[in-house]
């Protein structure tokens, strides 16, 4: 099972396995004065703080928390989560520690289906998206996949009203589109029907401007890998259906 005992404990502990090397190798070079409140430092402390708040909220079995006679819920906490791990993956990248940016990074993965299973919505995307993609090329057997592409329905179904008005058309790098996307390539790699019918008909629904170069892509995939009979059926008949040339009668 992927993410075996997935809990704000699992978060932090990978959290501070990863963070400290950020913070120390920045230690070497002070931050601008603007900086400090965004330093690795800073950071560190208020995720670990975050991580604090939310099993508060985890406790109460409330979707808020009072700080300061301020109400602040469940969405805008897992938000500014999501945000410092991107934030801390980046500065990690810039002091090239790959590993630790590529690992604070996908933290954002688990951190996202907790908001998700705690009824909160995500409204960030693009760190998440990066780690689910890196988790799919990990994995080679269709049960795994299959575990992960109900993941990426988590994610779907959680995200932002406003992610799936999918505003930005114009912009082929958005979030969303690449998480349909993903969603749909998990679940051919599945290699079970019914999540490959139901993937590719929200890819239809949702993208429909993409589904035709979707569906001749996968002919392609089918072309040059070795994928079971039913799934190539199944791809054929989209791809077909995208195909036909349309006649006026």
């Amino acid at each position: 099972m992927l993410f075996p005992g997935l809990d704000l404990d699992y978060i932090g502990q990978q959290f501070q396995s990863t963070a400290p090397a950020v913070v120390a190798a920045s230690s070497h070079s002070a931050p601008e004065a603007d900086d400090a409140d965004h330093s690795p430092a800073m950071l560190e402390k208020a995720m670990l703080r975050l991580l604090e708040l939310l099993a508060i909220i985890e406790a109460k079995g409330s979707m808020s928390v009072d700080l300061s006679h301020h109400d602040v819920d469940l969405n805008e906490l897992g938000d500014y989560a999501i945000h410092i791990l991107s934030d801390l993956s980046a500065v990690a990248g810039s002091l090239n520690l790959s590993s630790q940016s590529q690992s604070l990074e996908d933290l954002t993965l688990p951190m996202a289906l907790w908001i998700a299973r705690h009824q909160g919505e995500l409204r960030t995307l693009e760190p998440i998206v990066n780690a689910l993609a890196r988790q799919a090329n990990t994995l080679r057997e269709p049960s795994a996949l299959a575990q992960l592409y109900q993941v990426a329905a988590e994610l779907q179904h959680a995200a932002s009203p406003l992610l799936h008005q999918d505003l930005e058309k114009q912009n082929p790098a958005r979030p969303w589109r690449l998480l349909l996307m993903n969603q749909a390539i998990i679940a051919t790699r599945s290699h079970q029907s019914e999540l490959i019918e139901e993937a590719y008909q929200l890819l239809i629904e949702a993208l429909p401007e993409e589904a035709q170069r979707f569906f001749e892509e996968g002919m392609q995939q089918m072309e040059a890998l070795n994928y079971p009979d039913v799934v190539r059926q199944l791809v054929e008949k989209y791809y077909n259906l995208w195909n036909t040339p349309k006649t006026l009668h």
